[in-house]
Parts: C-alpha cells; structure tokens; sequence
C-alpha cells in the first residue's frame, strides 16, 4: 500500500509585508512603491483600513472616529495631503476652546478673553497663580528639584496652582497618576509647557508654532483621504488584504514566514506598524523576558460616544477640551463643522470622547448617562429627549501611557526587533504619541533608509528624531 504524499501548504511570496492598514501602513506602502521596483502586501486584521484614521457610514451620517485634522508644520506634508486628495480638500477655519473654573477659553488663550471671563472662580485663580509659581521658581531653580515627572515638569512651568487647574485632572482622565508618568509626554502633548510660552503665545508668530489656524479636511470625510490612498497603493501593484488575523510570524534565514488563518506568507521585508508589544508576543524567536517587558507597555481604551441631534448645530467650536476631572469626558467635537458633506441637512451628531480608565470600566449605558448628565449640566443640551439616537465605541489600547519605566521598556525591544531587522512604525509600531502628518513623515524617512541600504546604526538615529515630533492642536 503506498503512502499518500504530505501536501506542503503553499507559500506566497512578497518582497515587503507590512502589518496594519493604518495611515503608517498605508503612508510606508505608497512611499516604497513609488521609489522601488517593490511587491508590497499589507496586511490589516479589521474589516476596514485606515485604522483611528477613517470615517464609517451611519444612517446617512459619515462619522469619523474622533475629530481628525490635515495639518502639520513639517517641510512638504501639506503638499502631499493635497496631492492625495486632490480637490476633495477643504480648508477648514479651525476654532478649538478649554472649558475650564465655569467658562469656556478660546486656545491659545486670548488677553481679552482673561477679562471677559472674570468671575469669583477666575479672580481668585488669577491672584494665586502668581504666588504659586513664585514658589515654584524658588523650588525647581534655586533649590533644584527634580522636574522627570510629568507633575513636576508642569508645576515647575506654571506653579501648582495653574497645573491643578489644567494640567493634574486631565492627566488622570487621558493616562495615570501624573507623579507617575514621564514629562516626556507633557513635552509632547502641551503646545506651550511654562507661563513664559503661554504668554508669547499671545503674539502672531508664536501661536502659529502652536495653534493651527486653518486645516486641510476631506470634503467626505477621512474616509476620502484613506480611500484615495489605497487607491493609489493599488494603482502601483500593492495589495491591502483585511481581515487577516495573524497567528505567528517566524524566521528562517533571512526571510520572513507569517501565518495567518488561512494563509502562509514569506518576506524580505517586514515592517510592523501594530503595537510592539503584540509583535513581540507573535514573534516566534521572542523569549518569555522580552514578552514580560512587552507587557509593561500600557494603554488607555477609548469610548467613542455618538449623540444625534434634529438640529443645525450644538457647539460653535471644532472641538472642546474639557481638563477637569468632574467632567466625565475630555473632549466633544461636533462632525459637521469639519464638513457640511458629511451630516444630512438638518441634523447634526455630537462626539463625546471618554479616556478616563474609571469611567471606561463601567457598562455602557452608564458611561452613555454620565456623558449625557455633564452636557445638561454644562448646559451643552437642556434634555435627553433632544437626541434622537446614540451610538457607542469602545477601541481598546488606544492612549499609550508613559510612565517612568516607558522608554526604558520600549528601547529593550526596540534593540531586539532591530537585531532582528524588523522595522516598526507609527503611533503602535513606535509607542509613540503622534499625528497623522508624523506618521507620512516617519514613513517617508523610513522608505529612504530602506533605499539607502545605510547600517542599522543610522535608523535608530533616525527613530530618535521621531520623538521631537509635537502636536499641534
């Protein structure tokens, strides 16, 4: 009796595969396509690309998925969002506020708006303000206390006082206990970091290097921009497969074999783009050291609250912030007032954002009932009764947390993937707080390294300058 022949599962092969559909992904796809003779395939394990950078349909809605931007100070990237969408680019005029001690402040704060908004609240404030970062001067500068944390990067710039009005609340919704993160995210996240640059602010020139007056957005939503960029990924031979659930990645030699549900796939290349510490734990060659580090990495899951409305509008502003912790969410933005092609005539839809891990951990009609509660209170809507629908998300692993063992736990890994010659990127990839217009430029700069065939050595100078990136609200 003859034995039957073992079928070897066929292999597909691509010179680059790259992990995710996000703007990273899809940035590093168009930018190795149109510089080399290049077979690139990525892969996307949702039903859709784009990632936290795309739109979905909604009862004739288009929503995004939170308040999106085009828009960045970096040499040439407005250049290439028009060139990716074309006409279908608006220039939006943008208005952003803080609501914060009962009044609502345009940012960058305005001179006049101080006036204005003088109550009992804000004229005890304004008189301890002072005195407070007096004494932080005489602290942080003469005494010399040490300013790592991200508390005591802000209260050494603004004085206890004006951190905990603006800084203490909104770090505990957005990420952690503020005595234990790293100032490396208030370096990043705060546009104006001391009392000094808030008030140059005031001045034209600076608040450009802070404030983005004007943007780009996709006349149909974010969905247009991704849209236009596969499409150009596939005008040149690449190929976006979604939902692909990877099971393992491997290597043999100097290839790369990934195994997902239904496929087997081998690469010259492979770049990542997911979070480190979910590669780290795919890799095959990973020890049980390296997948603990990788397990110190932490996240802060998103809701994404969507409130309907028989109305033309609901907030003057493209987006609020709301600092304070009494407050259950730390940002409303309103679909239409990015373009009114997105929203049917008549209606409107209000984006509620919750971050803060107390409040995420609660079902979700009771997350939906305190949201609608602050907006009443605030006086944002007079009654429940107004909104004529809801829809709720909740993305999970969103807001990287850097707490003070961060950089330290990214670096160890960081070193073995490039040992390994598997590059990572974006927002995931890098661990990294970014926007989108950071994510074309690293991608760019990556491919040209790729290019180059320059050592290993440069890339990781190259990743470092990553980190200068600071976002422009």
């Amino acid at each position: 009796m003859k034995k039957s022949k073992t079928i070897k599962p066929k292999i597909i092969k691509y010179k680059t595969i790259i992990f995710g559909a996000g703007v990273t992904g899809l940035f590093t796809a168009d930018a190795l396509l149109a510089n080399e003779n290049n077979s690139v395939l990525i892969l996307e394990k949702k039903p859709f690309i784009g990632g936290l950078s795309t739109s979905f349909k909604y009862k004739g809605f288009t929503i995004d998925c939170g308040p999106h931007k085009l828009f960045s100070q970096l040499p040439g990237v407005m250049d290439k969002f028009k060139e990716i969408n074309g006409e279908n680019n608006l220039v939006v005029n943008k208005k952003n506020s803080l609501y914060f001690l009962g009044k609502k402040f345009q940012f960058p704060i305005k001179p006049l708006e101080l006036i204005k908004n003088i109550s009992p609240q804000t004229v005890s404030a304004g008189i301890q303000i002072p005195l407070s970062f007096a004494k932080s001067l005489f602290v942080y500068n003469l005494l010399g206390k040490n300013d790592d944390t991200f508390e005591d990067y802000l209260v050494k710039g603004f004085g206890r006082k004006a951190y905990n009005i603006l800084f203490r609340d909104y770090a505990w919704k957005v990420w952690a206990d503020p005595s234990d993160l790293s100032k490396d995210i208030a370096d990043i996240r705060i546009p104006v970091p001391n009392i000094g640059k808030l008030l140059a602010s005031f001045g034209k020139k600076e608040q450009a290097k802070v404030n983005a007056s004007q943007f780009y957005y996709p006349k149909n939503g974010m969905i247009n921009f991704i849209e236009n960029l596969a499409g150009k990924i596939g005008q040149k031979g690449g190929k976006i497969l979604t939902d692909q659930k990877i099971i393992s990645v491997d290597k043999k030699g100097n290839k790369y074999i990934i195994k997902t549900e239904n496929e087997i796939y081998q690469s010259e290349q492979l770049i990542s783009t997911i979070p480190v510490d979910v590669l780290i734990n795919l890799y095959k060659q990973s020890n049980e050291e390296l997948k603990q580090i990788a397990g110190k990495l932490r996240y802060n899951d998103l809701s994404l609250i969507y409130l309907f409305f028989n109305k033309e509008k609901i907030i003057d502003e493209n987006w609020i912030f709301f600092p304070e912790l009494k407050y259950s969410f730390n940002r409303l933005s309103e679909q239409k007032t990015f373009s009114n092609s997105t929203v049917p005539e008549g209606k409107t839809v209000l984006c509620v954002e919750i971050t803060n891990p107390k409040i995420n951990v609660l079902q979700k009609e009771q997350i939906i009932n305190l949201a609608i509660n602050d907006l009443i209170y605030l006086g944002i809507i007079k009654s429940p009764n107004e909104i004529y629908d809801k829809c709720y998300f909740k993305l999970k692993n969103i807001y990287p947390i850097y707490d003070l063992s961060y950089k330290q736990n990214l670096n160890h890994l960081l070193d073995y993937l490039d040992n390994e010659g598997i590059i990572t990127l974006g927002r995931f990839g890098l661990f990294n707080y970014n926007n989108i217009d950071h994510c074309l430029d690293m991608s760019e700069k990556c491919v040209k390294w790729i290019i180059s065939k320059e050592s290993i050595f440069q890339w990781k100078l190259i990743r470092n300058t990553f980190s200068e990136y600071r976002i422009v609200d």
